[in-house]
């Protein structure tokens, strides 16, 4: 095993990208002030040439294009306008944005994300993109996942992307707490992407430098400069996307990422010596994941498939009675998984067809790890083989206005059943129904009920053993903080659980013409066995795990055993509801003035598809193999000239008539021509939880997580908590406000120790962005089309938790900066597409 950590690659890819974002501005901007570009005509950011192009596309259509199938429509919609009004400028900064919107309470984590109504081949492949080429977004409820081969835990966000986009794009951010200086991070972002007709070509660089934060930057009683914070960190990210027509209806994608990862922290001082104990980390992970698509014998299917390769290197400083020593782990981990999934409907009743959806799912994981902890080697070599069969069915009983459904409405149901096989655990088994109810059109009702079997990951039961020391913990048996040895990584004696889950879920639209929605979803969970981290330390979880704690002569906490656990039981009741309001705020195109639009972007259809047909044919005159020239079905290459009425960005010009008048003028009085509209968002969502417990063991008290107890160190779970989000744009200027606020928990200490009380929290986000190539100035600086200044403000209001016990005092671990180093912080991020 190697004995030192790898050499820092990250840095100096760091600095080569930060220099060639400065070299992409400056050259960009010299090449746009000679081209004198009309501004908004070409910047797809700044008009709304996507709204325009759906309204003619979808005219007298049932369904929006890149819509999901079924008979559940979205919970919430967005537009291109809308979209533009949170301020992200990716996909993954989109989501963050949305997580109030897209949250569940089925455990399931970050949603399922579609690109244009169809599986991706991984989050990869869409993270990256920026928010300028997507047209809409979908909102949709966990039971819409079954319908693609997942589980229903997971909310659905089905992102459709614009038809055509092209853009270079160069971003560079600077980020620093307001405290100090300690703590900054700096960014670098470079990427290309071209979407034409179904092709996609993403080539993505991203490096970002975090500086570590030490106790002595801080207010901290007893500040060491030995000890960290935040740990130094730099991180590279690298990932390219392919994605085309392959002909007979047939679509394929192929996704590459690479990552690296390295991070250095400080633990304390050396009792050997004046320098400070260290743990080093390095993590690389290579994937390769693909997606195909298509349609055969009425059975609508798609394929994902992927391989990925992780190494995970870390080296440990710590103090061995008398002896220096540094503790050794390396684990790789390699996967692989296959999945298909077939779509059909395949039998007709009086209330419409029932659909099914039939998923196949084969993958391998190998995790080869190996430690060396004290002078002692250990090794640990995992292999888990996995094969699935799922099956969901669709099956409507009533049609809205049509026999029974005169009276009741329209109503649908759900059966699912999965099987998996785990070579090295046995047999999983996942039952489930629902019943999706529209008795009036503004009124949806939704019910579901599932029971899943559930094993530990091969992590949790493998990761290599790792001995921290320094960490520090807050003891409640004796009421006081202490430094402890903390060991984390796997636990091989872990057992699987099971979990049932009912769902109960209403949402409303009360007005036709007002963009309303209210929600609400009550989610109850049980989970025999389940897999946790491990508690903070308690009276009632040493009681539990007495083994996991180790304890001096004089009693003082000395040691805790970290490794996963399964608790009995564990149970949580919540109902979360809200709504979300949106609204166009400006001068709006008139029926008159949309009927012209469409007519113009008619006019420019033809007129592409003409010249695209007049190259397709060859030289000699012939028409290309299958009427195409080039990769793009029929399209021209990526180089050449857009056609007549085509801006480089691939979106339509206009042609006069309202809007600015000449080559370039927007579509009139709608984007780029005449006075530009804008558009105010407001969402408020409450959750209230009625039970969250904890059973350990059997024969111990249950632990009331909502009055007393808790599992983690920042104290209980809280019974209340609410999300805001507020975004206001206009004229290419705008805010976005998110904010939180959570319940205040109390902590019960142990017998020679008083309680703990901590204190509500609300923290609020801020973001302030500006289209610079929107604002009146872009007419005489057409080099600043496509250029957005962001500065961002994180805890705007410096908000941090406060800790007391019964004498009002914060114990040691519990201070502010200690739990929150970074507090409030400011980022300012300057984008520039290059169209």
């Amino acid at each position: 095993m190697n004995s030192s950590p790898a050499p820092n690659r990250a840095a100096a890819v760091l600095r080569l990208l930060a220099g060639t974002a400065a070299i992409a501005l400056s050259t960009g901007a010299a090449q746009a002030q000679t081209a004198k570009a009309p501004a908004a005509a070409l910047n797809p950011a700044l008009d709304d040439e996507t709204e325009v192009e759906e309204l003619v596309v979808v005219a007298g259509a049932r369904t929006l294009r890149g819509s999901v199938a079924g008979d559940i429509t979205p919970e919430v919609t967005l537009s291109a306008r809308e979209i533009r009004a949170y301020g992200a400028a990716s996909v993954s900064e989109l989501l963050t944005a949305l997580a109030p919107q897209t949250g569940s309470g089925q455990g399931g984590g970050r949603p399922v994300v579609l690109i244009n109504g169809a599986r991706a081949s991984g989050f990869a492949e869409i993270r990256d993109l920026p928010t300028e080429a997507i047209a809409r977004v979908e909102i949709l409820p966990e039971e819409v996942s079954l319908k693609y081969g997942y589980p229903a835990e997971q909310k659905v966000v089905n992102m459709v992307l614009r038809q055509r986009f092209r853009a270079k794009l160069a971003e560079g951010s600077v980020q620093a707490p307001t405290q100090g200086s300690a703590g900054s991070t700096v960014a670098g972002h470079a990427a290309y992407l071209r979407i034409q007709r179904g092709q996609r070509l993403t080539l993505d660089a991203k490096a970002t430098k975090t500086d570590p934060i030490l106790e002595s930057d801080r207010d901290v009683i007893g500040a060491s400069p030995y000890r960290s914070l935040q740990p130094d960190t730099t991180n590279v990210v690298f990932n390219g996307v392919y994605a085309r027509p392959l002909g007979n209806g047939v679509s394929g994608t192929l996704n590459g990422t690479y990552e690296s990862t390295d991070t250095e922290s400080k633990l304390g001082l050396s009792p050997f010596s004046t320098e400070a104990l260290t743990r080093r980390s390095t993590a690389d992970n290579a994937s390769l994941a693909g997606a195909m698509s298509g349609a055969y014998a009425g059975w609508q299917w798609s394929y994902t498939g992927g391989v990925s390769r992780n190494v995970a290197k870390s080296f440990n400083d710590r103090a061995l009675g008398a002896v220096a020593s540094t503790d050794l782990t390396r684990s790789v981990t390699t996967s692989a998984q296959s999945d298909i999934v077939l779509n059909r409907a395949f039998l007709d009743l009086p209330a419409g067809h029932v659909g099914a959806t039939l998923t196949g799912r084969v993958s391998t994981t190998e995790l080869e790890s190996e430690a060396l902890r004290a002078g002692v080697n250990t090794n640990t070599d995992l292999t888990r083989n996995i094969g699935q069969l799922q099956a969901s069915f669709d099956v409507p009983i009533t049609r809205a206005g049509e026999g029974f459904g005169e009276t009741i409405g329209k109503l649908s149901s759900n059966i699912n059943f999965g099987y998996q096989h785990l070579s090295d655990y046995g047999d999983l088994e996942t039952v489930g129904a629902g019943l999706n109810w529209m008795p009036v059109k503004p009124l949806r009702l939704l019910a579901s009920v599932s029971r899943t079997d559930q094993a530990p990951t091969i992590n949790q039961l493998g990761d290599p053993v790792v001995a921290t020391p320094g960490v520090r913990v807050f003891d409640l048996t004796r009421g006081e903080t202490a430094d402890v040895i903390r060991v984390s990584g796997g636990a091989p004696n872990l057992t699987g659980g099971q979990r049932e889950v009912l769902k109960l879920g209403v949402t409303y639209t009360p007005f036709t013409k007002t963009n309303l929605t209210f929600q609400a979803n009550y989610v109850s969970s049980r989970t025999e066995d389940t897999v946790a981290s491990f508690p903070s330390a308690s009276t009632q979880v040493e009681a539990a795990f007495p083994e996991r704690f180790i304890r001096d002569a004089s009693g003082r906490l000395v040691q805790i055993d970290a490794r996963p656990v399964n608790f009995a039981r564990e149970s949580r009741d919540e109902l979360r509801w809200g709504f979300t309001y949106s609204r166009n705020v400006g001068p709006q195109p008139t029926p008159e003035q949309m009927a012209a639009m469409r007519q113009r972007f008619r006019d420019a259809e033809r007129t592409r598809d003409g010249v695209q047909g007049a190259r397709a044919k060859g030289a000699a005159g012939q028409p290309a193999p299958g009427g195409q020239t080039g990769p793009e079905g029929g399209a021209p290459g990526p180089d050449g000239p857009p056609p007549p009425g085509m801006g480089p960005g691939g979106g339509y010009r206009g042609g006069g008539g309202g809007g600015r008048g000449g080559p370039g003028g927007g579509f009139g009085g709608f984007g780029g021509g005449g006075p530009r509209g804008g558009v105010f968002q407001l969402g408020v969502y409450h959750t209230v939880a009625f039970r969250d417990d904890i059973l350990i063991r059997p024969g111990l008290p249950e632990l009331d997580l909502l009055d007393g107890a808790a599992i983690g160190s920042g104290g209980g779970s809280p019974r209340h908590q609410v999300d805001v989000q507020a975004n206001y744009t206009k004229g290419g200027l705008g805010a976005a406000l998110n904010a939180n606020w959570q319940a205040a928990t109390r902590v019960e200490g142990g017998p020679t120790a008083d309680d703990l009380e901590f204190s509500d929290q609300t923290t609020v986000n801020l973001r302030l962005f500006a289209d610079l190539g929107a604002q009146p100035i872009a007419r005489d600086h057409p080099w600043l089309r496509g250029a957005r200044a962001t500065l961002s403000i994180d805890n705007l209001f410096d908000s941090r938790q406060e800790v007391r016990d019964g004498t009002g005092v914060t114990p040691i671990s519990y201070q502010p900066d200690l739990l929150d180093p970074v507090g409030r912080s400011v980022k300012l991020t300057v984008r520039k597409l290059f169209f």
